[in-house]
């Protein structure tokens, strides 16, 4: 057994939805009480009102309701129903209070109060009502009492012509659509079914007003973030899609979306969600496109997946390039020429590199070691590959550029993101290979010889990573340890497992606790000294308890302290860490006087010390003393002339 204080503050919000009926029930009854007594004309006994003994523990319970409230949400949630809610709930509190107050005051005899405490009451009645009533739909779902009424007053009946006439026209756009290119289909699906779909079933609790689970469903970025712990749609592969999963679940399963109180999805359009997930999961900005024929070109880009299925019949991926041919065929239409992968390299991918990708990961700026203009650099090994040839869930490039707008990661980081024909170009080009024709550096202005010199400097490009051997457990107790650990990490909300399927690599990711995950929290990783590859502490309230442990972690090879309390004086314990190749310090208190230290662990290739104490001098002159050291601070690099001088080759200077 664990103690963490910390947590009891999320305990007592827990309790919120069984103190929030108690007040609601109480001051409604004694709002009824004095209604009745107000239509009797009865006046408020000298002995105080009849109501009093239920507004008493009304307003106490109103008390408790609003305060777990307040530590149950979540004070970064932007969504307004819920600040109304939280702030008509806190009134609701005050004015019981005010109405208890006054209540007591008129059983000693005041008159003028009694008349105040039920102008108090019928005040703090319709409070609490709103209160509740925006309460629930943030439970239930915005309209959630509308809707009866609907059901009850406003029923759709529709005639049995209506309704033949209505399924003729179903069969007539679905044999419609099998006669149009693929990709074209899964796109005009998107627009007839999944966006109606989403805005009838989703978008009142994911979209612009209102965002529970901080989910948005009227926007592709949310549904593509591959950084959730459980992605919502993987394209391609619905079987991996947490959204077919959750609409997909039983009536009375609380996980089902929309929830159990809600309608769900019908059979259709289930049927028509996982089509559109197994098509790619198209989100085209733009409306349906025209059939086919009619004039001007349909730029189709090719999607993240492979189409393997819709309408029914197997599909092929449709050609990328819509370049028309000379020759006709015999049905009347012209026939489409599809590029090469080097032709698409070269006249789409080399392009968008150079005006997208170069200005920051060139010949002259390299962010984050990065360059994205020579193949030796962009293949290079990394802990987090750019690009892995035929994969995308691997190449870390696709991953960064459908990242959400907000988040600091996203590639391209400034200005406009890029298009989904964009992204699609990449995607297609690491479907097929990444093949990359020789035709020196993308954007390049040097002549041969400063190339050929640029490429040689490339094969010892600073932030190499070194090949690390393969862990395998096969001792038994080792292995139930390790169980045991992850067991317990997984309780406490931790995110931990194999990195990937090769060897007993394990990671754990503490930074989805925030501040919530302390020393107590760390000290769940008993037992995965012998496997534990990956530490992600970033944001945590840690302290130096914690770090001096890690000692006993002998496998970290990529540690994150970002935004911890982590000093100077702690990265001795991280010296001793034989692999450790990958340190983020971005946020911490980490000055130049550790520089030192950072110098000598020769196993170290990343350092990230961005908003750190470190100066760019200091981290200069790490970087010219580790030419193998990549160290990253956010800006650029003193060059070796630019360094600082000491105060008397200064007045040298001068005098010269």
């Amino acid at each position: 057994m664990n103690f963490d204080p910390t947590a009891i503050p999320e305990l007592i919000g827990r309790f919120h939805p069984l103190l929030l009926h108690f007040p609601i029930g109480l001051l409604a009854w004694a709002a009824v009480i004095e209604l009745i007594c107000v239509y009797r004309k009865r006046q408020v006994p000298a002995g105080g009102p009849d109501s009093l003994a239920f507004v008493v523990p009304g307003a106490a319970f109103a008390i408790m309701a609003s305060f777990s409230g307040w530590l149950l949400a979540d004070p970064n949630d932007p969504d307004t129903a819920l600040a109304w809610h939280r702030w008509l709930g806190v009134s609701t509190a005050l004015l019981a209070v005010l109405t208890c107050w006054v209540g007591i005051v008129a059983s000693r005899g005041s008159r003028v109060a009694g008349t105040s405490y039920r102008l108090s009451l019928f005040l703090c009645v319709p409070v609490l009502m709103g209160a509740g009533h925006i309460g629930g739909e943030l439970k239930w779902g915005d309209g959630f009492v509308e809707k009866g009424f609907e059901k009850v007053f406003f029923a759709e009946n529709q005639s049995p012509a209506q309704l033949n006439a209505s399924q003729t026209t179903e069969r007539q756009v679905i044999a419609a659509e099998t006669t149009i290119p693929q990709e074209l289909a899964a796109e005009n699906l998107f627009h007839e079914k999944i966006q109606p779909l989403f805005e009838k079933h989703c978008v009142s609790c994911h979209g612009p007003d209102k965002a529970k689970g901080k989910l948005r469903l009227d926007q592709p970025d949310d549904l593509r973030d591959l950084t959730r712990d459980f992605p919502l749609v993987v394209a391609g592969q619905p079987q991996e899609s947490l959204l077919l999963e959750l609409v997909m679940l039983g009536p009375d399963e609380d996980d089902r979306m929309p929830p159990p109180e809600e309608p769900g999805l019908s059979a259709e359009e289930l049927t028509d969600l996982e089509a559109w997930v197994t098509a790619g999961a198209p989100w085209p900005g733009e409306g349906p496109r025209g059939p086919v024929g009619l004039k001007g070109a349909l730029e189709v880009e090719p999607r993240r997946k492979p189409l393997k299925q819709f309408a029914g019949e197997a599909l092929e991926p449709t050609p990328d390039d819509h370049e028309e041919s000379e020759e006709p065929v015999e049905d009347g239409k012209e026939k489409v020429v599809e590029l090469t992968p080097d032709e698409h390299f070269l006249q789409k991918v080399q392009p968008l590199l150079q005006s997208r990708c170069v200005e920051c990961h060139g010949e002259k700026k390299q962010k984050g070691g990065l360059r994205l203009d020579l193949p030796a650099a962009a293949f290079a090994d990394r802990e987090f590959p750019t690009i892995v040839k035929g994969s995308l869930e691997d190449s870390e490039l696709i991953l960064r550029i459908h990242l959400a707008d907000d988040d600091d990661e996203r590639m391209p980081p400034l200005g406009e993101r890029l298009t989904e024909s964009e992204a699609g170009i990449f995607e297609k080009w690491i479907l097929d290979g990444a093949p990359w024709p020789e035709s020196g550096p993308v954007a390049s202005e040097s002549d041969e010889s400063q190339t050929s010199t640029v490429v040689k400097a490339v094969t010892v490009m600073p932030g190499q990573l070194p090949d690390h051997p393969l862990i395998r457990v096969t001792d038994a107790q080792i292995t139930s340890e390790i169980e045991a650990a992850l067991s317990s990490l997984e309780a406490a909300g931790v995110r931990a497992g194999l990195v990937s399927g090769q060897d007993s690599s394990h990671e754990a990711i503490f930074r989805l606790l925030g501040k919530d995950a302390g020393d107590s929290a760390v000290a769940l990783l008993k037992g995965l000294e012998t496997v534990l590859v990956r530490l992600d502490l970033a944001g945590t309230s840690i302290t130096e308890k914690t770090v001096s442990q890690l000692w006993k972690f002998r496998r970290i090879r990529t540690l994150n302290l970002s935004e911890t309390s982590t000093t100077d004086d702690q990265l001795a314990t991280l010296a001793s860490l034989p692999e450790l190749t990958v340190l983020n310090l971005f946020g911490t208190e980490v000055s130049d006087m550790g520089l030192d230290i950072l110098r000598e662990m020769d196993q170290l290739r990343r350092v990230y010390l961005w908003r750190s104490a470190v100066t760019p001098e200091g981290a200069a002159k790490l970087s010219k003393a580790r030419p193998d050291l990549l160290v990253d601070i956010g800006v650029p690099l003193p060059k070796p002339d630019q360094e600082t001088k000491d105060p008397i080759e200064k007045e040298v200077d001068q005098d010269n």
